[in-house]
């Protein structure tokens, strides 16, 4: 949709890669699930458009670009695990939504049909399922 669905105002401060949203990315201490050099392509903007909701110096939830081409982008998703069920995650892909809808026509946010609470972030956002990814293996033996 044009417009996501938000359950409320966000319960922390989100931040976005804006100028002014780089430059306080760069106090923020690195998760531990993320390397240093990726960390550090992700908040000069080398990997695209980014959200984070942050407690003190650390990010607690983040959306960021995974892939993207000149019309489409997909949103990536982390929230560290104390943090989730607080409706973080719908306030960190509305924002990077507002990021990337500015260049891309096409927004998607993909999950697996295991993974309830990435389908409660959809719900939370009110998106629409669009289809399912099928994996055809060939049959070894």
């Amino acid at each position: 949709p044009d417009r996501l669905a938000l359950p409320g105002p966000a319960p922390l401060p989100v931040i976005a890669s804006t100028a002014d949203g780089q430059s306080a990315a760069q106090d923020l201490v690195r998760p531990g699930n993320w390397q240093p050099g990726e960390w550090s392509e992700l908040v000069n903007g080398r990997m695209g458009e980014w959200a984070m909701a942050v407690h003190g110096r650390e990010p607690v939830s983040i959306c960021f670009t995974p892939a993207s081409n000149a019309s489409a982008a997909e949103a990536g998703i982390w929230t560290r695990p104390d943090f989730r069920g607080r409706h973080l995650a719908p306030a960190v892909v509305a924002a990077w939504a507002r990021r990337e809808r500015r260049d891309r026509a096409v927004l998607f946010y993909s999950t697996t049909a295991d993974n309830h609470a990435s389908q409660s972030v959809a719900r939370a956002l009110g998106l629409i399922p669009l289809g399912w990814i099928w994996t055809v293996r060939r049959k070894t033996g």
